[in-house]
């Protein structure tokens, strides 16, 4: 049997653990012999130590392995559109309360201890890699050097007090490339963090979908530049947007459509070829979101959807394996 894996939340993040327990035997149901945990990816919500065991048991119980977390920056959303949100145009947040990259001693310190917190969670799961966001305010960044000089030292701050943390707990850090800003300014995020940072701490997740959207003349170059730093997947197909919108934010999030993969823009068999050379601890995650928002009132459609899901992902399995044939 293929190994194979999907996101807990793959109806959304729904928090109840009732309903993150009907995902659970769903995924199970569906044949996937592994989850990432993403419940909770967004806002300040801390898990205490019952709830991580909790979390562990019901992923253990139901027979799957969560081999990664998407852990949160906070609540960086502050504008909704099409019931999702995202934040306004490349500025900092006012209203976060925990942010791993503010200016602000307290309110960074309080990032540090959200971070924390979720490596705590994937030490339980039992996942390698913590998938995070640094959503850049790229406004700021391009006001001045200075600014840019002052974000990174904050950050900095920040991931070598973390380090030591996920090192201890055999957690890697896996960085998203995300939907807003520049390619430019996303680049120069990884080579930053990548100079500074060693393999056996900070590496990459690479979302297609975010690709597809952000890096429109080649959705595969940070998998071309990065691929041995790759830890952690995010695949999901898209519609991409339109060139002459590459600075809409709001075309950025209606292009971020979470398709199931095999359905859209990526070509996969590319993707494929990258991560059959990457250090990955396979399968790859798949990201996408069968019905957004609201719960499933059909329960044979979400099976079916499911098993959608499952088949591609088990398509995608193979072209991996596939790939890592041809280099042997």
């Amino acid at each position: 049997m293929l190994q194979t894996s999907i996101n807990s939340d793959y109806n959304n993040d729904i928090p109840q653990w009732p309903e993150i327990e009907h995902q659970l035997k769903c995924i199970a149901d569906a044949k996937f012999t592994h989850t990432s945990w993403i419940h909770d990816w967004d806002g300040d919500y801390m898990y205490s130590a019952s709830e991580m065991k909790y979390a562990r048991d019901l992923v253990n119980g139901y027979g799957l392995i969560a081999h990664t977390h998407h852990a949160s920056e906070g609540s960086k959303g502050s504008s909704v559109v099409d019931n999702r949100i995202i934040p306004d145009p490349g500025e900092r947040c006012p209203n976060i309360r925990k942010d791993y990259t503010s200016p602000n001693k307290y309110l960074r310190e309080a990032g540090v201890d959200l971070l924390k917190n979720r490596i705590e969670l994937c030490r339980h799961l039992g996942a390698g890699a913590m998938v995070l966001h640094m959503s850049l305010p790229y406004a700021l960044l391009q006001r001045s050097p200075q600014d840019k000089e002052d974000y990174y030292a904050q950050v900095y701050k920040t991931f070598d007090e973390i380090q030591p943390y996920a090192k201890d707990a055999g957690v890697k850090i896996a960085l998203e490339n995300l939907l807003f800003g520049t390619p430019e300014l996303e680049m120069e995020k990884f080579d930053r963090m990548f100079d500074r940072y060693d393999k056996d701490f900070l590496g990459l997740c690479y979302d297609s979908g975010h690709a597809s959207v952000l890096f429109l003349d080649n959705f595969y170059i940070l998998l071309e530049k990065y691929h041995d730093r790759l830890y952690a997947t995010h695949l999901q197909d898209t519609s991409s947007r339109a060139k002459e919108d590459w600075t809409d934010d709001v075309a950025a999030l209606r292009g971020d459509k979470h398709w199931i993969p095999f359905t859209g823009v990526v070509e996969w068999e590319k993707v494929a070829h990258w991560v059959a050379r990457a250090p990955i601890d396979l399968p790859a995650d798949f990201e996408v979101c069968l019905q957004y928002g609201t719960k499933y009132d059909d329960a044979e459609k979400e099976m079916a959807d499911l098993a959608k899901a499952h088949a591609a992902a088990e398509r995608f399995q193979q072209l991996v394996l596939d790939e890592k044939a041809k280099i042997k």
